[in-house]
Formats: structure tokens, sequence, C-alpha cells
């Protein structure tokens, strides 16, 4: 062989030999990475588990209480300190003032059929979406009952509702304002001034009681806001974790349970997520930011 050609090959020797080093290298990286997500899966899952289940404990022992009056101004439900200077700080805020806008996710067992089929729950929802046009995710929910809470909607969602049930623009227009004149004035509304109001609109006595199934004033409905928090880098501490639920809450006796012959608590949890780290909390439907 030429003396010329030793140099080259020498060269090209070398070049490939570290191809291979790199490409042996990286698949370890890659199955270190691989072995870190896996870990890292599998504590954030009994995390989420276990954050979840305190959650739900503390659902099962004040949800049949007046549990409004234990929350604190910001909607603060409960905070708890543990091992290694972690503390978890739980949220509830109503909820029920967004309508359901998904007609495979309404809970239809929540109305008499009587009143409203399913059939007419989930055309009600679907044409409740189309009334809103492109602001239906921004205001609206994927499940839970078709009613939304009288005093937390807002008058673009009642009249959207009205629209949907009626399918007359004008009729749902004046009983929307007549609606929210009510709601603002009396003290409460109860339903028979809801089928009074129908009635003086003008409205057909089989639509009275369908308008009337679509509101109650004892939301069931809430957003649970939870943050983890423990020792960081420098002495600072962190977020481990936010989540994010929607659950129901029966509020009266002849509310049917979310899964019927369950008593876990978990069965109260519509929802359930993780938020992106650094995010910050996302906005749930019809409430904003906070």
């Amino acid at each position: 062989m030429r003396r010329g050609f030793v140099m080259p090959l020498v060269v090209l020797m070398a070049l490939v030999t570290s191809m291979m080093v790199a490409v042996l290298l990286n698949r370890n990286a890659v199955r270190r990475s691989d072995a870190e997500w896996e870990l890292n899966s599998y504590v954030e899952e009994h995390r989420q588990r276990g954050v979840r289940e305190i959650v739900a404990v503390w659902l099962q022992f004040t949800g049949q209480q007046d549990f409004e009056s234990m929350l604190g101004s910001d909607g603060t439900a409960f905070t708890l300190d543990y091992s290694g200077g972690r503390r978890l700080v739980v949220k509830l805020l109503p909820a029920q003032g967004a309508p359901v806008i998904d007609p495979e996710g309404v809970d239809v067992s929540q109305v008499q059929g009587t009143i409203l089929s399913p059939k007419l729950q989930r055309d009600i929802v679907e044409r409740t979406a189309e009334n809103l046009g492109s602001r239906a995710e921004t205001l609206g929910r994927r499940s839970g009952p078709i009613a939304v809470s009288l005093y937390d909607a807002s008058a673009e969602v009642i009249r959207a509702m009205a629209q949907a049930v009626l399918q007359n623009d004008q009729l749902a227009e004046e009983y929307t304002n007549q609606l929210l004149r009510r709601r603002d004035e009396a003290s409460a509304v109860d339903r028979p001034a809801l089928l009074n109001l129908a009635r003086d609109v003008g409205i057909p006595d089989n639509q009275q009681t369908q308008l009337a199934a679509m509101w109650t004033t004892l939301p069931a409905l809430w957003s649970v806001r939870v943050e983890l928090t423990g020792p960081g880098d420098a002495g600072r501490d962190q977020t481990i974790g936010r989540y994010e639920a929607l659950v129901f809450i029966p509020r009266e006796e002849t509310t049917s349970p979310l899964l019927t012959g369950s008593e876990h608590p978990s069965a109260w949890f519509l929802e359930w997520r993780k938020l992106d780290e650094g995010v910050g909390y996302t906005p749930i439907p019809g409430l904003g930011e906070y």
C-alpha cells in the first residue's frame, strides 16, 4: 500500500470508530432516558392516586354537609402539610354555571325521562353548543347534568340554552330577559316561579317544564384545583404537581349517584387531569383564571 493512502485510511477508520462509539453512547442514553421516564411516570401516577384519594375522602365526609361555609374566600377547602416539607392546597370553585356542550357527556339520569328524554337532552346540548358557536369551548363543559346553576350562569349561556329548548329566537330572547330580571330582583327563584314566568311569556305548557329543568339553584358540580409544593433549590418551595378535577357532589336525597351502586368516593370524579408544569392553572369553563 502506498504511504500516501495510509493517513486518509487511518483518518477514515478513526471516524468510523468514533461514529460507532457515538451510536453506542446514544443508545445507552436513550435507554437511560426511557428508564427515567418510566420511573417518573410511575412516581407521578402514584402521586396522583394519593392526591385524588385525599380529596375523595374529604368529599366523602363533607359533601353532604354545608361545605360552602367551610371554604375560604378564595375557595380554599383545606391545606395539608406532611413529611418532607411538602404542602397540599385544595380549592373548590362552583362549576355548574357552564353548560354541557358534548351530547355524549351529559348525565341524562339527573332529569326525569317524563320531562326530558335522554334523546331530547342530547339534542338540547347539541343545539346549545351550536348557539354558543366559537365560544362553546370557552364557556362549556364536557360532562355532568344538563342543568346549569341559575345564579352562576352568564346571560349568554342562559340565552343559548333557552334558544336550544324553544327553537324560537324571539321567544327565547323575551324569556331570557324576564328570567335575568327575576334572578337579579328576587331573593330566591323556585320551580313554581320558573313555571309561572314561562307561562306569562307565552311559552307552551310542555316547554315550560323543559325550561324549568334547565336551571338549578343548588349546584352539584364543582371545580377542584390542587397544588402540591415541596422544598426545591436554594431552600425555596417549588411546585411538584398541579391538578384539576370536575366533581359531582349530590346535594339532594333525590339526586342519583354518579355511578349507580358505587359507594366509593372516587365515583364523584367526572374529570381529572394534570396541568402542564410552569403554565399555571388553566381556565375552568365559565370561570376564567385566578
